[in-house]
């Protein structure tokens, strides 16, 4: 693959966001986060 069609972008979220949901629905019940925090999603 190239950089067009596989880039970096995507390579970092599949090793953190994604495979960490993955990871969520197969320890909980209900998928959630291990930390629940109220937020509209603001970062720092």
């Amino acid at each position: 693959m190239d950089a067009q069609s596989l880039p970096l972008a995507k390579i970092l979220e599949g090793g953190t966001w994604a495979t960490g949901r993955i990871l969520a629905r197969e320890r909980r019940a209900d998928g959630s986060p291990p930390i629940k925090i109220i937020s509209d999603g603001t970062v720092f």
